[in-house]
């Protein structure tokens, strides 16, 4: 069993074309579509990308030859998803390990843009394929997310179907969750989802809590969320604390990466550090890493950030 809360300095970062199968590599694609990813031109991008993303990075991941993005559908519960996957191309014969990148936000807020998509490519060139998915009803996917209900279903499908693809290795998945996705991440584990290990980053522990912190910032998304949570009228304190891990951190089994920046608004450090003593009680295996004077998903940090998922995940190879 392994114990780790590490502290590393950083400004002070404390560290406790539809796609051919034979292009895939496979006889037959488990994917409803499979169309390439087309980046626009760097001018076009969000101001965040556009803050935290060079123009070079971006063009070299836009003119990428030995790595390919793929905007794809597959089926959860019946219903189109919509989500993109990144590899290595000419992956016919080998295979890689795989991470399932759980998306943070709802709704349009926070679905995958070219930012995650240039992490991604980051993620991909150290030898990984990542799958990422918008969860049920979003960017042109069939039924409406329940901000971690049954969309949660859109997660470990996605994970057995990676797992069944010829250039994956099965052995060797993980997950990788972003805020919300971090929410969702425990979600898919407490139902038994198996994975070698998991990080997240900027995580929700506590949804009762985030939504306390979010009236004061943005009461809107508030409303947005508990709207989506299905039976929320009737049984509100129950439907949150089903989603908040903070309350049942004994039933996560993987070892676990956590990361958060120490200025994060949207979900305060201390829930990070609350979430860390939890399960040191229990002796599960985590880190942590908190970046002093970072932001929400440490993005300020966030080379680092994912240099040290990669180092985690290579880990627990196997």
């Amino acid at each position: 069993m392994r114990l780790n809360l590490s502290i590393v300095l950083a400004a002070t970062v404390f560290s406790f074309r539809t796609a051919s199968a034979e292009q895939l590599g496979a006889a037959k694609s488990p994917f409803i579509t499979e169309t390439p990813y087309g980046f626009t031109s760097f001018e076009e991008q969000s101001a965040f990308t556009k803050r935290f993303y060079s123009r070079e990075e971006f063009e070299r991941a836009r003119n990428n030859r030995s790595i390919e993005c793929l905007r794809i559908q597959y089926l959860s519960d019946g219903l189109k998803i919509t989500g993109f996957i990144v590899k290595p191309r000419g992956a016919e014969g080998k295979r890689y390990p795989a991470i399932i990148y759980n998306r943070g936000g709802l709704l349009d807020i926070g679905k995958i843009d070219a930012a995650n998509i240039l992490d991604f490519y980051q993620l991909a060139s150290n030898g990984f394929v990542v799958l990422a998915s918008q969860y049920r009803g979003n960017d042109g996917g069939e039924g409406r997310e329940q901000c971690g209900g049954a969309d949660v279903d859109d997660v470990t499908n996605l994970l057995t179907l990676a797992g069944s693809l010829p250039y994956v290795d099965g052995k060797n998945l993980f997950f990788l969750g972003f805020s919300r996705g971090g929410m969702m991440t425990f979600l898919a584990l407490r139902q038994g989802a198996i994975v070698n290990a998991a990080a997240v980053v900027g995580a929700v522990f506590d949804l009762k809590d985030a939504l306390e912190n979010a009236k004061q910032r943005a009461p809107g998304i508030v409303e947005l969320v508990t709207g989506l949570i299905p039976d929320y009228p009737s049984r509100a304190a129950a439907a949150l604390e089903e989603r908040s891990a903070i309350n049942w951190p004994e039933k996560l089994n993987v070892p676990l990466l956590i990361i958060h920046g120490g200025e994060d608004e949207e979900v305060p450090p201390s829930e990070a550090l609350a979430f860390a003593t939890k399960l040191s009680l229990l002796r599960k295996p985590y880190e942590l890493i908190v970046y002093a004077k970072d932001i929400h998903e440490a993005a300020i940090n966030r080379r680092d950030r994912n240099a040290r998922i990669v180092a985690w995940f290579r880990r627990f190879l196997r």
